[in-house]
């Protein structure tokens, strides 16, 4: 009896010691590789990065199966694997995520960028349309000017006559350039006819002086010019562009006015023939115009003191001016000639020191329109000076 008992309670302990075997030990590496996989970045990388996130789930299956039959060598290795793989995944799927926002980044660059272009298209294409509402502006006062003049006497009566033939010199000039820039110009018969009667007037040293009918003559060729460069589709960004390469080659003082850009030379003739440095002037001139085909050229010879009756040395000079620029390149097609006497003064004509200065020669180019800022070679940098 004592025997049975025996052999019972060594069965028993073996199957204590059998169970005590048997529980597993926790494994610290096991426990790093779950956390590591459960956490939210870790998802991500499943999504980004699935090949590294497979190996991950393979090398922690294994490592499952390892422990759960006792090898806790074989699954720490393979947790701490698992591990590395769902940290590469991880760091993989930030690397894409970063690569997105640069390239989103990029993208919203590239749209500020060309948003920002339009707004300054938009913005110059207003300024235009600021530019052209304030020369209708003038257009408009200059036609609302008074029908007639108080009565004037003495030296103001003769100034008025000076400052009316100097308005009926720039009226002409003004039809002229819209000839050059359409032969056709709507409107340019009444306005050269109107001229014409001016002249008459002026032949027989009118009383009191018509500066009225000059103002009202200058308004309709500026009108004219003003509509035919609207038909032609008018840029006047060639103008601003032209005056601004000339402004920075130096020496050539440019200015701009109702035509376009003008360049005035001094001392430009001996006698009817050109001045050595006026000549290399207008060959680079001549050279600018070739290059910037949207501009014709309004060549004006100036005097100091009315030239005589049958005086032809301004008309010599203009021809000079004139071979001059076609001989540099500039299109004989698209240049007119003009002679302006003394009707035009910058200084005052009665201060006999200053008034030399009143001869001159305008070399203005004329914006046409249309092609003006289109298709243009580069202008060789003038620098004769």
């Amino acid at each position: 009896m004592s025997r049975r008992w025996g052999l019972a309670a060594l069965f028993a302990l073996s199957f204590a010691a059998a169970a005590c075997g048997a529980t597993q030990m926790r494994v610290a590496a096991i426990d790093d590789m779950e956390r590591a996989r459960g956490g939210a970045d870790t998802q991500e990388g499943a999504r980004l990065a699935p090949e590294l996130y497979a190996r991950a789930e393979q090398e922690r299956r294994i490592s499952l199966d390892a422990h759960a039959h006792g090898d806790d060598v074989a699954a720490t290795l393979h947790a701490q694997r698992a591990l590395g793989a769902y940290e590469h995944a991880l760091i993989v799927a930030r690397l894409a995520r970063a690569q997105t926002e640069l390239a989103d980044a990029q993208k919203a660059l590239a749209d500020a960028s060309a948003e920002a272009q339009q707004v300054e298209a938009s913005r110059a294409g207003l300024e235009r349309q600021v530019q052209d509402l304030e020369g209708r502006l003038r257009l408009a006062r200059d036609r609302l000017m008074p029908a007639g003049s108080d009565a004037a006497t003495g030296d103001r009566e003769g100034a008025r006559l000076v400052a009316a033939r100097s308005m009926a010199t720039e009226a002409r000039l003004l039809c002229d350039a819209a000839q050059l820039v359409a032969g056709d110009a709507a409107g340019l018969g009444d306005a050269n006819d109107a001229l014409a009667k001016l002249d008459d007037r002026f032949a027989k040293r009118p009383h009191p002086a018509p500066i009225d009918d000059a103002a009202r003559a200058r308004a309709q060729c500026l009108d004219v010019l003003t509509r035919v460069r609207r038909a032609a589709g008018d840029d006047a960004g060639a103008s601003d562009a032209l005056l601004s390469e000339l402004s920075a080659a130096g020496g050539w003082d440019p200015v701009r006015d109702e035509r376009g850009v003008v360049v005035t030379l001094h001392e430009a003739f001996h006698g009817p023939a050109l001045a050595p440095d006026a000549a290399k002037k207008l060959a680079d001139l001549g050279r600018v115009a070739a290059a910037h085909p949207g501009f014709a050229v309004q060549l004006v010879v100036h005097d100091a003191t009315a030239p005589a009756p049958k005086d032809t040395t301004d008309a010599k000079r203009a021809d000079a001016a004139t071979q001059a620029l076609v001989a540099a390149g500039a299109p004989a097609a698209r240049l007119k000639s003009e002679t302006a006497g003394n009707r035009e003064p910058i200084v005052d004509p009665s201060d006999a020191k200053a008034r030399a200065r009143n001869e001159r020669l305008d070399v203005v180019f004329v914006a046409t329109g249309g092609s003006a800022a289109a298709g243009t070679a580069p202008s060789p940098a003038p620098v004769s000076k």
